[in-house]
Formats: structure tokens, sequence, C-alpha cells
């Protein structure tokens, strides 16, 4: 067994794909076979299950992926660590990120990036529960979500630093701002006011959404939800567009006020969970640590 077995093994794993994965490992497919079955004789078990294709992992195959992805990122964080002595920090930082965050990530990324250049950061926008799953496979370093529908073990895998309240907003095109009875120069909005008005929505898979969901579903009045999506750009475009009202949190309303020109007020009466940075507390890269002092710092 060697790091670069266990390496096609994981892309293997990853891709559930002899012909993507030996692409991804630029060698041939033959190759990658031969160097799972190698790896296969040095265990002495079968870790993948074939038929005329890649099939599954056995459960064999399934705990070696777990140690695999360990030792791989333990290799990264070892490159990154020693990369100080011949000068900047070098790697990636892999971060995936909820649509609606309260945390506008962008000012950190700036900051980390301006001090850290040869750090390739790539952003992953995904669900509350993906976020976590993906945290728990080692698919990504950090994620940015809410701190609902934890489990135990999760709570003793993870470091969580908890940022500001997710407050809620209605965001509105100065078209759509003229039709409300209560204008938003008046303050505070209840749901309310939004009765019977066109409403644009994240998808309904959306952690965010369910709590918007929650409290529709309490308040006991009609609402009229023309437009629902995952793209948190086609939702404020939707807006923009006059398509309806958005409900969305704070942090986003004040960015989309500031870069398309819209306008909000705060929602009032709407419960959601809190926002927070989430991060492992083993295979923990030198990049992790950098970006994790940022946010302790910001």
């Amino acid at each position: 067994m060697n790091l670069r077995q266990l390496h096609y093994f994981y892309e293997l794993a990853k891709f559930k794909h002899f012909a993507k994965a030996a692409k991804a490992c630029h060698i041939t497919q033959p190759t990658l076979s031969a160097s799972i079955t190698a790896l296969e004789k040095s265990f002495g078990t079968e870790l993948v299950v074939r038929g005329s294709q890649f099939v599954a992992l056995t459960d064999a195959g399934q705990i070696v992926l777990r140690y695999a992805e360990k030792m791989l990122l333990d290799q990264v964080a070892l490159k990154q660590e020693l990369s100080v002595f011949s000068g900047p920090l070098i790697g990636s930082l892999r971060i995936g990120i909820v649509p609606q965050s309260s945390v506008d990530i962008m000012p950190i990324i700036k900051q980390f990036n301006e001090l850290h250049p040869n750090i390739t950061i790539t952003l992953l926008v995904t669900t509350n529960e993906k976020l976590i799953e993906q945290l728990t496979l080692h698919q990504i370093d950090i994620g940015l979500g809410f701190d609902d529908n934890l489990t135990e073990a999760n709570r003793r895998t993870f470091y969580f630093y908890p940022q500001m309240d997710n407050d809620m907003a209605v965001l509105a095109s100065q078209t759509l701002v003229s039709q409300l009875d209560t204008p938003l120069s008046d303050g505070a909005l209840a749901l309310k006011d939004l009765q019977q008005r066109p409403l644009v929505l994240l998808s309904q898979n959306m952690q965010f959404r369910q709590y918007i969901d929650n409290a529709l579903a309490q308040s006991q009045l009609r609402f009229n939800v023309v437009l629902e999506t995952d793209s948190l750009f086609h939702l404020v475009s939707a807006v923009k567009h006059d398509i309806g009202y958005a409900i969305v949190s704070s942090g986003i309303a004040k960015s989309a006020e500031k870069l398309f020109n819209l306008h909000y007020r705060p929602l009032q009466h709407i419960q959601s969970g809190n926002t927070v940075f989430i991060t492992r507390k083993y295979s923990v890269s030198p990049a992790m640590n950098e970006f994790v002092s940022l946010i302790n710092t910001g």
C-alpha cells in the first residue's frame, strides 16, 4: 500500500466510475484498475464490487475510504506546514456555505487572499444537511451554515464559531415598494404585510426556507409563492425584475441593497437558527487555521 494507490482509490470512490476516476488521476483506466487490484491484495480483501462497471464499495472498502481521506488530508496539511520554510503558504482551502447566511463571507475571503495569495479557495454552495455531510466526509474544510439538526456525534466531531443572529428581512424593488400597504420606510414589517403579495423564496430543501415555512404555517395567513429557486443570484434577480418580494437574511438584504439598488426592511417574528462557521477537530491544515483566525478576529 502507498499513498498514490490510496489517492486512486479515493478518486474512484468519489466518481464511482473507473474511466472518470482515471481521467481525474491523469492515468489510463487499466493503470487505475491494476492499482486498485494491488491495493486489494495488500489488504487481503476486496474493496470494490465490480460488474461490467463500478458498482459500489464493499464494507471493507468503506473503512479504507475513511482512513484514505484522513491520510490524504494529512499529506496536504504536511505539505502546507513545510511550505512555510521555503516561502508563502501554498495549497487549497474548500469552503461550503448555505445560500442565506447572515454573514457576508467575501470580506473574510478577501482578507485571507491578501495574506495568503498562493492558497486557492473553492467556494461551494450547498444545503445545511449536505454541508455537515461534506465536512464529515472531508469533502470541504470549513462550513458556514446553521446550528440546527446536529447530532451529538456532530458536536463532538466539530468546532463551532457562532456568528451574528440570523435576522430576516423583506427585499423589494422600487416598484414593489410602492405597492406595499405598509411602506418600507415605516420600519419593520410583519408577515401580515406580505399576505397575497407575490413572494420569491429559496427552494424547500434549504434550511433557511424551513424557518420561513414554519412561520407562514403558524401565522394562518394566505401567501402567494410565485417562484422558488435554489440559486441566491436568481432570487435577487427576480426581485430586481419585479417578480416578487423575497424573504432573505439581513446580511443578504444589506448586500443586495448596495450591489443592486434594492430596498429592504427587517421582518419580525420569524424564528431562525444561529449562523456558525464549522470545522473538524482533526485533519486540520495550516490554511484552515489561518482562516479560523480571521473568523475569531472579525
